[in-house]
């Protein structure tokens, strides 16, 4: 074995000295000869190792795949179910917050392209493809964005979907939206809410009747009014409760007002807000912009009545035509005008929370205090930027026995000592004010008052343990004042030492008590 196995050694090293031998002379044609044969067996022998080499090489490939079929297999991710894959997956999914819709999707296709598993999971996943799909139109849909329109609500069924479709104003006559509406309303029974921006209203039209089975919220933004008669097919969707408007000519849609919970309506027109509320007589919340009224109510002989109206915003101001109104209204507002007009009517026995924005309006106490006797549950007040002096403030804080939390922005002249007197709890008093207040939040106001009056009505209502005789008002939870005084930037730093030292107590006592400047 020994010597079979070294001959051909033996007879390479012996070429190879005879080749070297040859090498050390001058060529001559018997050498060449025999350096021609040798070359050509030298490249075969190379041929041969690549071949082996391609051979070894591709084994290689196949025992890596091998291998990395095997892992895997074996990898945590393949050992989730799919439904808690789903679910990651939809945390991954509203992680973003912003409602275009164009992350949601990147993010999903990201997802997709893990694995064969992953893909699977996300296809056969219909919850995934149910969040919010924006259309926002510069130019009319690519024949791509229909099929992907129509791609990603085929994946959402049965799911109920939120429909968004918005066309820009200056794009409106270079746009054809008919055919991405056409899509849409292919999955029209399973909307869930719907977002309508454009000025015509022509494109609701091919909504069919009796097709909105799913709806219950609409946000429509328009100044078309010429179709508000003709317009009905929301009448027949009997889930709507909420409805979002920023139009003209509001109360004359063909809406279900009177099954609603929820209204929100923007409209240069106050009467037509008006007009719209008393429609809604299941209505639980309600929002209103307008413009202030250009008169004052002669009396209050037909009340309106809403028993469920528990929430109530009301902000008055003048609207430019990017706010719903025309811009060519803006030198027709009257020079008398008033918030009263729209207050007056409304007898709201369940309302707990007001937010009022008068915009500087004129102030009228004794209508004011006539609406709060017919909404004695009121527990949260919020008013900005009002023409209120301290009188009038006295006689909002008197009638107001469930008041809990009283907010004022803006209202720069209604407080003075006679507001902490009033709000100084006294146990002899036949009657305290506002007896159940506990949160005062009051920015940009007078600061025409001095630290011990204002120690005294803190000190009033603030126990850290239970006292002998119950009190017969609400303890202080929070208090918040941001004075309108250039002089005070600081906290505290306008204070004597000794109040300052009295804030820092009650804080550490457990009350959130901040007395500042206005930082302009």
């Amino acid at each position: 074995m020994l010597g079979a196995s070294s001959a051909p050694e033996t007879m390479q090293t012996s070429d190879s000295k005879t080749l070297l031998a040859h090498l050390a002379q001058l060529p001559t044609e018997t050498f060449e000869v025999h350096a021609r044969l040798l070359i050509e067996a030298g490249e075969a022998k190379i041929m041969g190792i690549e071949s082996q080499i391609r051979d070894l090489e591709r084994q290689r490939e196949h025992e890596r795949s091998i291998i990395a079929r095997l892992r895997k297999a074996i990898a945590p991710v393949k050992k989730l179910p799919p439904e808690l894959l789903a679910e990651v997956f939809l945390a991954v999914r509203d992680s973003y917050r912003k409602d275009n819709g164009r992350e949601r999707i990147r993010k999903i296709q990201a997802l997709s392209q893990i694995c064969s598993y992953w893909r699977r999971v996300a296809l056969t996943t219909p919850r995934l493809y149910t969040g919010i799909l924006a259309n926002t139109l510069r130019t009319t849909p690519s024949a791509d964005h229909l099929a992907s329109t129509k791609q990603w609500l085929d994946r959402s069924a049965p799911f109920p979907i939120p429909i968004h479709l918005r066309v820009f104003k200056k794009h409106l006559k270079s746009v054809d939206a008919e055919q991405l509406m056409d899509v849409l309303l292919m999955a029209v029974e399973r909307w869930k809410s719907a977002v309508f921006k454009f000025d015509s209203l022509d494109l609701l039209f091919r909504i069919p009747d009796d097709s909105l089975k799913s709806l219950e919220q609409l946000q429509l933004r328009s100044t078309d009014t010429d179709h508000h008669s003709e317009l009905s097919v929301f009448l027949t969707a009997k889930k709507l409760h909420r409805i979002c408007l920023n139009t003209q000519c509001s109360s004359k849609l063909l809406l279900p007002w009177s099954q609603l919970s929820s209204l929100n309506i923007t409209d240069p027109d106050p009467m037509e807000c008006l007009n719209a509320l008393v429609q809604c007589t299941a209505l639980e919340t309600a929002s209103f912009c307008t413009r202030l009224c250009g008169y004052l109510p002669n009396s209050r002989s037909s009340l309106i009545c809403l028993e469920r109206l528990k929430s109530l915003t009301i902000d008055f101001k003048s609207m430019g035509e990017e706010d719903g109104g025309d811009e060519d209204d803006e030198d027709e507002e009257p020079d008398d005008y008033y918030f009263i007009p729209f207050i007056a009517p409304l007898d709201l026995p369940a309302l707990k929370t007001f937010h009022l924005s008068p915009s500087d309006a004129p102030w009228d106490a004794e209508e004011f205090t006539e609406f709060q006797l017919r909404c004695p549950n009121l527990e949260r007040l919020t008013i900005v930027n009002a023409d209120l002096d301290s009188d009038d403030l006295l006689d909002i804080l008197r009638h107001a026995p469930s008041l809990v939390k009283l907010e004022l922005d803006a209202c720069m002249y209604c407080i003075d000592e006679s507001i902490f007197l009033a709000l100084r709890y006294t146990p002899t008093r036949a009657m305290n004010v506002a007896p159940k207040l506990r949160y005062i939040d009051w920015t940009y106001t007078d600061s025409s008052f001095n630290e011990e009056t204002l120690d005294r009505m803190i000190q009033s209502r603030w126990w850290t343990d239970d006292p002998p005789l119950a009190p017969q008002v609400s303890r202080w939870s929070s208090i918040y004042i941001q004075c309108n005084d250039e002089g005070l930037y600081e906290e505290d730093s306008h204070f004597s030492p000794w109040f300052a030292k009295k804030l820092e107590t009650y804080r550490e006592q457990g009350l959130n008590v901040s007395i500042t400047g206005y930082d302009h």
